[in-house]
C-alpha cells in the first residue's frame, strides 16, 4: 500500500491548523489526513479481519489517488512559480519515507531472526533487497506471489508491493511532468490521456497475467494519474468553485463509492480492473469537493491524527500481524489480532514522533541527513543477500536441528518447474521431456506440486524396476476435469490438455496426485468426470494417491525448530506434533469410499508415513533427513521412501517387469 506521499513543508500536529503554506505548497487539508485515516483502517481491518470488511484492501487504491494528487499538486505550483528543482524533490522524497521504513525494515530482520524458518527468511532476504531497490513489487511477481495467495500473508514484508509503485511513480513522474508543464494549456489533457491509457493497459491484461496486472506500474499507473489529473484540473479553474449543492452531492457519492468498495468487494473480485474504478472515482470527488458535512466529519482531530501516523501505521501493521500467526500457526485469536492493531498503533507513532519527524525536520543539514538515509538503506541490500544466498541464514539454528532447516528448494529444484510442473504458464509450456524417455511400461503422474514432489521418487526407484516415468502438472492445479480457480485461469485448459496427450501417450498407469484440499463436493463431482474421460481414452489403470500427512503452521521443518525451543530435543521421528492427522484420516476414508464406486485404485499415503505411534517426520541413516519440508510437500527423500513402499501397487501384477 502506498501512504508516504504527503505535504511537504511544516508538520500539522491535527489539532491546530499549521501555519500558511509557502506558495510553491499545497494548502493543507485536514480531511485529506482524514481520508488517509479512512484507506489504513480499512487496509488494516482487512489483514486482521476479512471477514469484517472484506474490501478493505481498496484502501491501497484510495492512497494511490492521494498521493498522486499531492505530488503533483506541489510539482505543479513549483514548476508555475519556477522554483521546481530534483534534488530537492527527492530530498524530500528520501526524508519522508526512509526514516520509518529503514527502522521497520530492519525491526522485522531482528524478529525474524529468531523466529523465521529458513525458507520464510530466505524469501524475506528477497524482499528486503526489493525493498531497498524499491522494486518489490517485482520480486514479488518474480516469487509468483499473488497478493491474496494463502501463503502470501506470512510474508512479513508483503505490503511493500505498493510502497515500491510509489517510489517507482516518485522517479518517473517529475521528470515527465516538467516536460507536460511546458504545455500549460494542454497539462491536464495530457495526464488525463496517460490516465486513460495506463487504465486501458489494465482492462486489458488477460487474466493469466492478473498477478502481473496487480503489482505492475504500468497498470496501478491510471490510480496515481487520476490524483495527478485531478490537482491539475482543479488548479486550472481555481477561480470556479463547485457550488454547495454539486459539492454535498459529489462528497455523498465519494463516501457511497468507498463504502460500497470495502464492503461490497472481496478478495475474489478480479484486483485491479473495473471494480477498482469505484473506489478511484469516490476518492476523486471527496478530494475535488470541500465544505461538506462530509469534510467536516473527515477533519475531526481523532482521524486527522490517525492519518498522521498512517504511513508508519501501515508499515508497521503487517510485519506485526504476520509473525502472530506463524506463532499461532496461521489461526491467530481474535484478541491477539487486537492487541497487534494495538501495538501497531503505539509503535506506529513512537516512530512518526522520535524518528520520522525529528530527521525529516532536524537541525542538521539536509545533504547529511539524506546521505545517512541512503547509506542505511544501501546497507540493507547486503543482508537481503545473505539471508537468501545461504538459503535462510541457517547459522541461527543450533547445530543438532540445523540440518532439518530446509528451504524448499532443496526439494523443489528437483520438479522441472516451469517445464513440468506449470506455474503461471499455459499447457503449451509443457516440455518434451515430460512424456518420459519412451520406456514401458509407462507411469504418467497428473496432479498439482504435490504430484510433482512423487516425480523424483518414482525416477529414482525406476532405474531399479525398470519402467518410465512421465510428469503433467501444475501449480495449484488438481488433476480433475472442469475444476476452475480465479487465481490459476490455466487450470481447465491445462487439464483438457493432458487428457489429450495422455490419449497419444497411452500410460499403462495414470497416477491422480494433488493435495486434495478440495470441497467434497467438488470431488464428488470432478473425479467421477476425470475417471470416465479418461477410460474414453483408452486408460485401463486409474491410481489415486492420498494425500501425505500434513503439518500445521509453516509446516515440518519450523516445528522442529518449535519443539526444539520447547523442549530442547529433536522432533520424534514419529510424531502427532502439530499434525493434521485428523483431516488426513478424513480424506483417505472419502478417497476410499469414492475410488470403490468408481472401480479405480486407491493408495494410502497416511498407511505408508503413520501408525498409531504418530507419523513418519523423519527417515534415512539416523534419521537424519525429513519427510517433509513445509505442511505437506515430500522432500527427495521422502518422495524415495513412498515410491520404495507403493511402487508394486502402482505397477500392479500385470505391468510389472518380468524379473
Amino acid at each position: 500500500m502506498t501512504i508516504a506521499g504527503s505535504l511537504d513543508g511544516r508538520a500539522a500536529t491535527g489539532r491546530t491548523p499549521p501555519s500558511p503554506s509557502p506558495a510553491h505548497t499545497l494548502p493543507y487539508r485536514p480531511d485529506i489526513d482524514g481520508l488517509r485515516a479512512v484507506a489504513v483502517i480499512a487496509v488494516l481491518v482487512f489483514h486482521a479481519f476479512p471477514w469484517l470488511m472484506p474490501g478493505g484492501f481498496a484502501g491501497v487504491d484510495v492512497f494511490f489517488v492521494i498521493s498522486g494528487y499531492l505530488i503533483t499538486g506541489i510539482i505543479d505550483r513549483q514548476c508555475a512559480d519556477k522554483t521546481f528543482g530534483f534534488a530537492t524533490f527527492y530530498a524530500r522524497r528520501i526524508l519522508r519515507i526512509f526514516p520509518s521504513l529503514i527502522t521497520v525494515v530492519v525491526a522485522t530482520f531482528a524478529i525474524a531472526w529468531f523466529v523465521l524458518p529458513v525458507a520464510a527468511m530466505e524469501a524475506l532476504g528477497s524482499n528486503i533487497k526489493g525493498a531497498a531497490a524499491f522494486i518489490e513489487n517485482f520480486m514479488l511477481h518474480e516469487q509468483i506471489v499473488g497478493y491474496f495467495d494463502p501463503g502470501a500473508e506470512r510474508l512479513p514484508l508483503l505490503h511493500l508491493w505498493s510502497l515500491g509503485i510509489e517510489e517507482q511513480y516518485y522517479i518517473v513522474w517529475p521528470a515527465a511532468f516538467v516536460l507536460i508543464a511546458r504545455l500549460p494549456s494542454w497539462k491536464a489533457a495530457i495526464v488525463a490521456a496517460l490516465g486513460l491509457g495506463s487504465l486501458v493497459v489494465c482492462l486489458t491484461t488477460p487474466a493469466r497475467e492478473a498477478a502481473w496486472a496487480f503489482y505492475s506500474p504500468t497498470t496501478r499507473g491510471w490510480e496515481l494519474l487520476a490524483g495527478s489529473f485531478l490537482a491539475v484540473w482543479l488548479r486550472q479553474r481555481a477561480d470556479r468553485r463547485i457550488g454547495p449543492g454539486t459539492s454535498n452531492l459529489l462528497a455523498a457519492l465519494g463516501v457511497a463509492g468507498i463504502a460500497f468498495a470495502l464492503f461490497g468487494f472481496s478478495a475474489t473480485s478480479p484486483w485491479p480492473g473495473v471494480r477498482t474504478i469505484v473506489p478511484v472515482l469516490a476518492t476523486m470527488a471527496l478530494i475535488a469537493t470541500g465544505g461538506t458535512p462530509v469534510q467536516w466529519v473527515l477533519a475531526r482531530p481523532a482521524l486527522v491524527f490517525v492519518g498522521l501516523i498512517s504511513y508508519p501505521l501501515y508499515l508497521w501493521h503487517f510485519p506485526l500481524i504476520a509473525f502472530t500467526k506463524l506463532h499461532f500457526g496461521g489461526g491467530a485469536p481474535a484478541w491477539s489480532l487486537l492487541a497487534v492493531l494495538a501495538l501497531s498503533a503505539v509503535l506506529a507513532w513512537l516512530t512518526y514522533r522520535f524518528i520520522e519527524q525529528p530527521i525529516r525536520f532536524g537541525a542538521a543539514p539536509v545533504g547529511w541527513r539524506v546521505g545517512a538515509l541512503l547509506a542505511a538503506m544501501a546497507a540493507m541490500i547486503p543482508v537481503g543477500i545473505a539471508a537468501t544466498s545461504t538459503h535462510g541464514l541457517p547459522v541461527r539454528f543450533a547445530p543438532e536441528i540445523r540440518p532439518f532447516m530446509l528451504s524448499g528448494t532443496e526439494t523443489s529444484s528437483h520438479w522441472r518447474r516451469g517445464r513440468c510442473l506449470l506455474l503461471l504458464q499455459p499447457a503449451s509450456a509443457f516440455g518434451a521431456d515430460c512424456a518420459g524417455r519412451g520406456g514401458r511400461p509407462l507411469l504418467l503422474i497428473w496432479g498439482d506440486s504435490y504430484g510433482a514432489a512423487l516425480y523424483p521418487g518414482l525416477l529414482h526407484v525406476s532405474a531399479e524396476r525398470g519402467y518410465d516415468v512421465a510428469q503433467y502438472t501444475a501449480s495449484a492445479c488438481p488433476p480433475l476435469i472442469g475444476y476452475t480457480l480465479a487465481a490459476r485461469p490455466f487450470c481447465k485448459s491445462i487439464n483438457d490438455d493432458v487428457v489429450l496427450r495422455i490419449g497419444r501417450l497411452q500410460p499403462d498407469v495414470v497416477i491422480l496426485d494433488a493435495t486434495w484440499g478440495h470441497a467434497e463436493a467438488v470431488l464428488r463431482e470432478d473425479l467421477p468426470r476425470t475417471v470416465a474421460q479418461l477410460r474414453a481414452n483408452g486408460i485401463a489403470r486409474i491410481v489415486v494417491m492420498g494425500p501425505p500427512p500434513s503439518w500445521q503452521g509453516v509446516g515440518l521443518s519450523h516445528n522442529v525448530l518449535d519443539y526444539y525451543r520447547q523442549t530442547g530435543a529433536v522432533l520424534p521421528e514419529r510424531t502427532f506434533f502439530r499434525s493434521n492427522d485428523e483431516w488426513t484420516r478424513g480424506r483417505d476414508a472419502l478417497f476410499r469410499e469414492l475410488t470403490r464406486e468408481l472401480g479405480i485404485d486407491y493408495i494410502s499415503v497416511r498407511d505408508v508415513f503413520c501408525n498409531d505411534e504418530g507419523c513418519l517426520s523423519r527417515i534415512g541413516p539416523g534419521a537424519s533427513q525429513l519427510t517433509a519440508f513445509d505442511p505437506g510437500h515430500l522432500t527427495v527423500p521422502g518422495a524415495i521412501f513412498l515410491a520404495r513402499h507403493t511402487i508394486d501397487g502402482l505397477l500392479g501384477p500385470a505391468q510389472r517387469p518380468s524379473p
